[in-house]
């Protein structure tokens, strides 16, 4: 049976109890109507018959009592009438006894003409007369009677007709009801269940559940045919799934096999943060087996290993700071840096991504951690090393420009002048490389103290003076006098103050103006240094802050690309931020804000 029988035969019913429901209300109706006409048609007639039939016989007698009969002969309009309602009603006998009434009527009105009409031969008074139409009388009310107590009988029988109409009526009206009810309820899951069905297959089979199977209705409708064509796809995807098992297990063994032999520890984890594989380098970093590992969630093994909680966690200062894990491993002490890996699984069905979970890579990073070591402590020995003699060839250029030594011709002494100018320059270098030392060592120290941001930027300015007389440069200074305190190494901070300027005065043509100020940002102050030089392409804000950078090269101005570096390191190391805010042609500012004290 095919879907559109299914829905023909589903209306079809229901329009049958349409019709039974009209035909029972019909039946019912006319049940009742016919009880109600049975009592207009048979007994009002008998009571309109006798009461005419009692006005004509009354009209009779009165006309015998008052002697018109001698003298106009009987009432012969009267009499007529009288014979055509008996004839009548001796044709309208309905009840039981009413024949017996009229057939004596009869008599007694045949007596009563029979007088009437030999009453001028008969010695018959009127009292005769008068018991006759007793009689008559008598016969009329029996007759009255009788029909009036039918009608009162059939009247009760049409009240209990219609009783009966109203209850059978809303009974077969309920059973009705009932059935369409419960027919509207099922008769559509009929029809959409199997189609309700097959969907919930097909999104079986999208996962992966080649197993499933649809019944075949014996019926063999159009659900049918497509159950076939579904159970016949399901098979051969489960017959082309179980033949490439051998492969897919060799691939699987194949990928195991590199993994476990990375020198990388690696944990894989689902999108409930549930551990789904380790290889053997992780398990003996955090020191524990796959078993106990593999299908426990982060957060229970986070409670009893305190390296897999740094592992799983996602601090932003942990992975913004980039810092490395140190680890013993092998019973020395080794250096891995963590790298978190977010999944995500494409869902074609619902045609999104989705987390599937994240890839947690340790990557053993000791060795370069000792070139590291070494070079900083040999960047940190040769600084100390050539400042020395730096600082010993800057106090013998002092004393050769002394008068008092001897006095010196106009070349000699422009020569020495260069000598110091290069000397002081490379000094400037070898005390940047022992401030970088210093910071990747964890041996910065800072004199925190609360000071005024007025005092920093003026002792900045003092020390910049010379610089800024060379060039002919003009500052211009915005700074607030109700600035607050804030907490700050005053010596960190009027070197990087001084770093800015330095750069500020380089990229700037002679003539220009350094703009400076300072404002309360809530619970910050904010430092900012502008210049009007050719300022800086967008991509490289991030990239100026980076150790031995330098975007124009040395050719043009020269530098070692420190520092903006190591002017980061300090305003950082003091709970501050620096960033700059530039673009091409327009000069650059860059700003940095230090906690209020």
């Amino acid at each position: 049976m095919n879907t559109k029988t299914k829905l023909s035969i589903g209306i079809t019913f229901l329009f049958i109890l349409i019709i039974c429901m009209g035909g029972a209300s019909i039946y019912f109706i006319r049940v009742l109507a016919r009880d109600t006409g049975n009592i207009i048609k048979d007994n009002l007639l008998s009571l309109d018959y006798v009461q005419d039939m009692q006005k004509d016989i009354n009209l009779l007698t009165q006309d015998f009592v008052l002697h018109q009969v001698s003298k106009n002969g009987v009432n012969t309009n009267a009499m007529f009438d009288f014979e055509s309602k008996l004839k009548a009603e001796q044709g309208n006998i309905t009840e039981t006894g009413e024949k017996e009434a009229v057939d004596s009527l009869t008599v007694n009105y045949k007596s009563y003409v029979d007088t009437l009409t030999n009453l001028s031969h008969a010695n018959i008074n009127s009292k005769s007369a008068l018991k006759m139409t007793e009689k008559i009388s008598g016969n009329l009310i029996s007759i009255y009677a009788l029909n009036n107590k039918a009608i009162l009988r059939k009247n009760q029988l049409a009240s209990h007709s219609a009783s009966n109409a109203i209850f059978y009526i809303s009974l077969i009206g309920t059973i009705f009801f009932l059935v369409a009810f419960v027919f509207i309820l099922n008769f559509p899951g009929y029809i959409a269940d199997p189609i309700r069905n097959l969907s919930n297959k097909i999104r079986a089979i999208a996962d992966g559940d080649f197993s499933q199977r649809l019944e075949i209705d014996p019926r063999g409708d159009e659900f049918g045919l497509v159950a076939n064509s579904f159970n016949y796809l399901a098979r051969k995807l489960q017959e082309y799934k179980e033949s490439n098992i051998a492969e897919i297990t060799t691939q699987k063994t194949r990928i195991e096999s590199i993994v476990n032999s990375l020198d990388e520890g690696i944990i894989l984890m689902d999108e409930n943060n549930k551990i789904i594989a380790v290889n053997p380098l992780a398990t003996e970093l955090l020191g524990m087996t796959s078993e106990n590992l593999i299908g426990n969630t982060s957060a229970s093994i986070s409670e009893k290993n305190d390296l897999f909680k740094k592992l799983a966690s996602n601090s932003e200062s942990l992975e913004k700071e980039n810092i490395p894990l140190r680890i013993t491993y092998n019973n020395l002490e080794n250096y891995f840096q963590k790298y978190i890996h977010p999944i995500f699984h494409f869902n074609e069905w619902k045609q999104q991504t989705s987390p599937a979970g994240y890839l947690i890579v340790l990557k053993n990073i000791t060795e370069f951690k000792r070139l590291d070591i070494a070079k900083t402590n040999f960047m940190a020995t040769l600084s100390h090393e050539l400042k020395t003699p730096l600082s010993s060839i800057n106090l013998s250029l002092k004393l050769i420009q002394d008068e008092r030594i001897g006095k010196l011709s106009t070349e000699q002494t422009q020569i020495i002048e260069n000598i110091r100018v290069e000397s002081s320059r490379l000094l400037k270098y070898v005390n940047e490389l022992l401030d970088l030392s210093q910071i990747e060592t964890g041996n910065i120290k800072l004199n925190v103290a609360q000071n005024n941001p007025f005092a920093i930027i003026n002792q900045s300015l003092e020390a910049m003076k010379p610089v800024f007389d060379q060039k002919n440069i003009h500052i211009e200074a915005t700074i607030p006098e109700n600035l607050p305190l804030i907490n700050a190494d005053s010596e960190k901070t009027v070197w990087v103050m001084t770093n800015l300027f330095t750069n500020a005065t380089k990229f700037s043509q002679e003539g220009a103006s350094i703009y400076v100020s300072a404002v309360n940002k809530k619970d910050m102050v904010q430092f900012r240094v502008r210049d009007e030089g050719p300022g800086i392409e967008p991509q490289f804000h991030d990239k100026i802050f980076e150790r031995f950078v330098q975007i124009y090269g040395a050719d043009n101005h020269g530098g070692t690309g420190l520092g903006l570096a190591i002017a980061k390191d300090f305003i950082v190391a003091q709970g501050g931020t620096i960033w700059v805010e530039s673009a091409l042609g327009e000069g650059s500012t860059f700003i940095f804000e230090l906690p209020v004290a």
